[in-house]
């Protein structure tokens, strides 16, 4: 069996490698010229091994077991990164009212969130978080939830589904964070290693024909024939691929309700050493953090999350990265930046992306998570998309991999 893979992300390199483990052939296609899509690893200052920095996906969690599997099968190890993901210092203001005065703690925004997180479990499908808290005293703590509830989602709380603020990154309690050791992209440059010259790189898909036959998948300077598809591409670049026949008009709807976040990432170096920290500046809609790397020491960087369309706007990302790097410097005054030498990296215009990841929002319809990772025909899809509670982490699309690689090889022995 010969099966074509659209995109060189966790996920498609993943589903590729399964396919291969299984005996079987690949091809593997790629639009950009490097593998590992939104998992993108640099130096930010070239030849300084302590600056890596990840440009896209950044944080392991809790609960990345298929990660770890990956990681040992491919000799590869996790940093501690001597901070946590789930534990900030909350700075700024205004905050969310005029009668709400004063800095959030820690153990008021906890709380805060458990009381949201209660509300949201009885709440009705379709029902945005901004309707949950409505009528809430505005107090510090609330307002602190919501910008960091907001950054992470990429979204507004009037439009993010309140069910969202169960997923696996909503703790609030300290626990440890890590990142693959060298750089997230590793995994991906591992993968795409072992799959050797199956891997093609400039080959951006631009549509797919598939029958009873099988399928041909059409890039700008040729096609690749195979006997089923895996399409692993972002929803944004997702919703642009022709398909020959249509997906059936339940999958097209489905792909059209699928939130977008809207997020930034930016670095900065730094002059003098650091020591761990995780500030969210809350009327920013931003958080920024310094970490260790695997030699245990902290990097001469701090890194910095925004979002939300609104957040980017008001940190005027699309005229380059100095006014969010005057805005983590005012933020941040204990620290010494570089501010010169900031390096912005934006996903939404981005055309091999179209956003950072996926969104639950109100617009999405119950049943969806299903839909979305539904074959049509030989076409099968994977993609962060298509992980349901693991949406939008790397996580996330290594098992949207396993999975649509289970769903090919299952195939296969039916027909």
């Amino acid at each position: 069996m010969r099966v074509v893979v659209a995109g060189a992300g966790f996920a498609g390199l993943m589903a590729a490698y399964r396919v291969v483990q299984a005996g079987h052939e690949v091809v593997v296609l790629e639009a950009r010229d490097r593998v590992g899509g939104r998992v993108w690893s640099q130096e930010l200052v070239p030849g300084d091994p302590r600056t890596v920095i990840e440009r896209g996906a950044e944080f392991v969690l809790d609960g990345y077991d298929v990660m770890r599997t990956v990681l040992d099968d491919l000799g590869l190890g996790l940093a501690d990164t001597a901070m946590s993901y789930y534990q900030r210092e909350y700075r700024g203001g205004p905050v969310a009212t005029a009668q709400a005065t004063g800095q959030a703690t820690g153990e008021g925004v906890a709380r805060c969130a458990a009381a949201v997180a209660a509300a949201a479990a009885t709440a009705a499908p379709g029902t945005s978080l901004a309707e949950v808290v409505a009528g809430w005293e505005g107090t510090p703590a609330l307002a602190a939830y919501l910008s960091r509830v907001e950054v992470t989602n990429g979204v507004g709380a009037g439009v993010l589904a309140a069910a969202a603020v169960s997923d696996v990154t909503a703790g609030f309690d300290r626990r440890p964070s890590w990142r693959v050791a060298g750089g997230n992209q590793r995994v991906a440059q591992e993968l795409a290693r072992r799959l050797g010259t199956s891997v093609r790189l400039n080959s951006p898909v631009r549509s797919i024909q598939h029958d009873h036959a099988g399928v041909r998948v059409i890039t700008d300077d040729g096609e690749a024939a195979g006997d089923a598809a895996i399409v692993a591409v972002p929803m944004a670049v997702l919703r642009g691929l022709r398909f020959a026949p249509p997906v059936p008009g339940q999958a097209r709807r489905a792909w059209q309700r699928a939130g977008l976040a809207h997020n930034a990432k930016l670095h900065v170096p730094l002059t003098r050493a650091a020591v761990p920290s995780a500030v969210q500046s809350v009327p920013g809609k931003f958080w920024s953090w310094t970490a260790a790397d695997a030699t245990g020491q902290v990097q001469p960087v701090v890194h910095a999350f925004g979002g939300t369309e609104e957040g980017l706007a008001a940190l005027a990302v699309s005229g380059g990265p100095a006014a969010w790097a005057s805005r983590v410097a005012t933020l941040r005054r204990e620290l010494a930046l570089d501010t010169g030498r900031a390096l912005l990296t934006t996903w939404n215009d981005d055309p091999w992306a179209g956003e950072s990841y996926s969104a639950l929002t109100i617009a999405m319809a119950e049943g969806d998570d299903e839909v979305l990772a539904t074959p049509a025909g030989r076409v099968h899809f994977a993609g962060e998309h298509t992980a349901g509670d693991w949406a939008g982490l790397m996580e996330g699309a290594l098992r949207s991999g396993e999975r649509a690689a289970r769903e090919v090889l299952a195939a296969t022995h039916r027909r």
